[in-house]
């Protein structure tokens, strides 16, 4: 049932891209509608997987976080306008690329989630969304920071990862050794979706009224 009210947001979130995002719109905020949708697709294809119990989805999330983490990178990309900003999301992507070598081809089977990536890719995300912040508090004065571009959305992956990053090094255990604290672990994980998802939406709207 979360599930499915999980999906439902991210769908809302893309709809709402839709319906507010303008020719004018920042690119970075038309890569998330392409994020949105990419990942309302892998998420609605792993629950029918999983609903009917065809088999293993880690495949499908590891090529998803392949994708999601570096498109976030490239999102905030745009925000960044010290050299020193942009060389840590530069460096991001050629982690990334190295990760996937080394994990599809030396560390990991296709099979396994990629646990270590999942929290490098974490760990810059929350460091994106803190640099963004840094930002507006630097051009407060000029702008209501609660109107800036990506403000909403960075808080949400803010929470999100700062919700969940604690468990990634522990998740394989969780699962294989404690039922119950696994299962509160994928609520909270769902919680914290929905209301990046939600956020998602609200910063749609804002950018769409706000925008000159």
């Amino acid at each position: 049932m979360l599930d499915k009210i999980y999906i439902s947001f991210i769908f809302a979130a893309f709809i709402s891209g839709l319906i507010f995002i303008k020719k004018s719109s920042p690119f970075n905020y038309k890569l998330l509608l392409f994020f949105l949708l990419v990942t309302c697709m892998n998420e609605s294809v792993c629950f029918f997987i999983k609903s009917n119990a065809l088999g293993s989805t880690y495949i499908f999330y590891n090529f998803y976080y392949y994708f999601r983490f570096p498109l976030i990178g490239w999102m905030f990309l745009p925000l960044f306008y010290s050299k020193f900003q942009k060389k840590i999301v530069y460096l991001f992507f050629i982690l990334s690329i190295s990760f996937f070598f080394f994990n599809f081809f030396f560390y990991y089977q296709a099979i396994e989630l990629h646990i270590n990536y999942q929290l490098l890719g974490g760990i810059f995300t929350i460091t994106f969304c803190l640099l963004h912040f840094y930002n507006i508090l630097k051009r407060s004065h000029k702008e209501n920071p609660l109107t800036t571009n990506f403000f909403w959305i960075s808080t949400g992956f803010f929470f999100y990862f700062l919700g969940t990053l604690p468990f990634f090094g522990v998740l394989r255990l969780l699962v294989e050794k404690d039922i119950i604290f696994a299962e509160q672990y994928y609520i909270l994980v769902k919680s914290l979706n929905i209301y990046l998802y939600s956020l998602i939406a609200l910063d749609f709207y804002i950018q769409w009224k706000y925008q000159k």
